[in-house]
């Protein structure tokens, strides 16, 4: 191996963040941090977990029902996950989930809700917060402020769809 290919295996790890054989590209979760809007990172919910009917910049409400996440959009109809093995565990009720995991290439994906934070009420969804899990941290798609999460969401007690418990491995 030369100090070219050494480089260029370098610059490609610099590049992506590594979660077990699996690389999420940066600059998608850079772009989606660099606009503190929360509708940049539905864009990027639209591109790793797009919905069978419409778009999550649309939604207003996430539930789920029996093991299905169930996304209500604006328009008043309903839909789920175009791959509805993509939802793994909710955190709190099903019917007013505080926090729904999502799973892409052994990548998690958490969005949290929470209508009397200042970015839930601004979001029609009520989504305070889109996560995306690094190699030891998270990473704020929406906060910027807090960009890289400390392992506070591996502290969390999930519930799987089929209502086991669900854990994040360190």
């Amino acid at each position: 191996m030369d100090i070219s290919t050494i480089n260029s295996t370098a610059n490609n790890h610099e590049n992506n963040l590594y979660n077990g054989s699996d690389f999420v590209d940066v600059n998608v979760v850079r772009q989606a941090a660099n606009d503190t809007s929360t509708p940049c990172a539905k864009l990027f919910l639209d591109d790793k977990f797009p919905l069978a009917k419409g778009s999550h910049k649309d939604a207003c409400s996430y539930v789920v029902y029996y093991q299905q996440l169930l996304v209500f959009m604006k328009d008043g109809s309903q839909t789920g996950l175009r791959c509805p093995k993509q939802f793994v565990a909710l955190n709190g009720h099903k019917s007013e989930p505080t926090a729904i995991l999502l799973k892409d290439n052994g990548v998690h994906v958490e969005l949290t809700f929470d209508r009397q934070s200042e970015k839930g009420a601004e979001d029609c969804a009520n989504i305070e917060d889109i996560l995306v899990e690094g190699h030891q941290y998270w990473i704020s798609l929406v906060n910027v402020e807090n960009t890289v999460v400390a392992s506070s969401v591996l502290d969390q007690e999930f519930t799987a769809k089929d209502g086991s418990d669900y854990q994040l491995k360190r």
